[in-house]
């Protein structure tokens, strides 16, 4: 009986995770048709340029399966439990499509079947991981604004303008937190004594690792932006280069937090505008905006084709 009930629910989980895959991809379609309207296609006219597009997608894609793997090590990290690297890739890049839908909170539900996946790994673990992924990726997104583009990084940094009435209510919110914390001192010991046993694999080294490999990967996203921008025609010196991958890294970590909007659509395109429309071309700079949100949605699209390759090629890969 509780054999039957653990297939049951297991079958329920997989017409669910059926739904939620075919409302990520109408919403993908719904969003590539939205950006049709303002792509320019004479750029599509040199065959020299379809390919490098093309070229982005399968890196785009490529990308988001060297993120799955990294994910699959960090929860490794927290639980001690090692997913079968076809499961990981697979759940991450199905999950990676529950971003587009509307609420921005499907993609970490999504994650969860590796522990239903897995018999030895908790939900929570999981859960842990996933937050544990987004602060190494805001991290490495700081870092490496800083380092490739530092006084600019810092410039708009300053100039984020915060209203004195949130400002009091961060300091309202922060007094009331530390109260509830002291109050609550001796249970919280506790809880991070446990939690600290329990992820007792996530040392410096592994944290490092993970830090590194984020840090690549996000190098990578940032360099295939200034690739699309010079295929439309923007010149670009070392310098400036560097300057533009630092602030596009800046412009993805607001498109990251922003809480609500699916895939950061619209927050990642305004702060690029505002950080970029001074020092580039404007007709190729909006232009390559679009282009490139384009390319990041193919590549998404093209990284969950890419798990079924790597789940037939690894099957033996535990």
């Amino acid at each position: 009986m509780k054999l039957f009930r653990a297939f049951d629910a297991k079958r329920i989980i997989s017409w669910a995770g059926t739904a939620l895959m075919l409302a990520a991809l109408f919403f993908v379609a719904r969003q590539l048709m939205v950006m049709r309207q303002d792509l320019d296609f004479s750029v599509l006219a040199s065959p020299r340029v379809i390919a490098a597009l093309l070229l982005i997608v399968c890196i785009e894609g490529f990308v988001i399966i060297l993120a799955s793997i990294n994910f699959r090590n960090l929860v490794a990290n927290v639980s001690g439990v090692f997913v079968r690297y076809p499961l990981a890739v697979k759940v991450y890049t199905v999950s990676n499509l529950y971003k587009y839908i509307p609420g921005g909170v499907m993609y970490v539900l999504g994650r969860n079947r590796l522990a239903i996946e897995t018999a030895e790994l908790s939900h929570g673990k999981v859960v842990l991981s996933t937050v544990l992924e987004g602060a190494i990726f805001s991290l490495a997104a700081i870092t490496i604004s800083v380092a490739y583009a530092s006084d600019h990084s810092i410039h708009y940094i300053r100039q984020v303008y915060i209203p004195p009435v949130a400002i009091l209510l961060l300091g309202l919110a922060a007094l009331i937190s530390i109260l509830i914390l002291y109050l609550l001192r001796h249970r919280l010991s506790v809880f991070l004594s446990k939690l600290k046993k329990s992820v007792k694999g996530l040392h410096f080294t592994a944290f490092a690792k993970r830090f590194a490999f984020a840090s690549a990967l996000i190098s990578l996203w940032a360099g295939t932006f200034l690739v699309t921008l010079m295929l439309l025609g923007q010149p670009v010196t070392p310098s400036l280069g560097f300057t533009v991958m630092g602030l596009y890294t800046l412009s993805w970590l607001a498109g990251l937090l922003a809480p609500g909007a699916p895939g950061g659509l619209g927050i990642r395109e305004a702060v690029i505008l505002m950080f970029m429309s001074g020092m580039l071309n404007e007709h190729i700079l909006l232009p390559a905006i679009v282009m490139h949100r384009a390319l990041n949605v193919a590549g998404d699209v093209a990284a969950y084709g890419m798990s079924f390759v790597f789940g037939y090629v690894c099957t033996e890969v535990k």
